[in-house]
């Protein structure tokens, strides 16, 4: 299950931030494409260091920045989906 701190919102970029499984989220849709990374927290997240990046489409130029929320919502899930089954490599930075 997600745990919001923001939900998706925005125009470019449109962002959203929260935790699944434990791990933080940062998802970022700007220019071509739309991203999600996870960390282990926050502050791992605040200091780069990044557990895993995922691009989770790719648009024409500039059209991920105004990406409807429903859709944000929707990648996110995608890359939530995507780190489950990879989960077990990044349990370390």
């Amino acid at each position: 299950m997600i745990k919001w701190k923001y939900k998706p919102t925005g125009q470019c970029p449109v962002q959203a931030k929260g935790w699944f499984l434990g791990y933080y989220f940062y998802f970022r849709a700007r220019w071509d494409s739309a991203t999600i990374e996870f960390s282990l927290n926050e502050d791992c997240w605040n200091n780069d260091l990044i557990n895993a990046r995922y691009i989770l489409i790719k648009t024409d130029q500039y059209a991920a920045g105004y990406l409807p929320a429903w859709k944000c919502r929707l990648l996110i899930w995608k890359g939530c989906i995507k780190f489950l089954f990879k989960k077990d490599k990044y349990k370390t930075v």
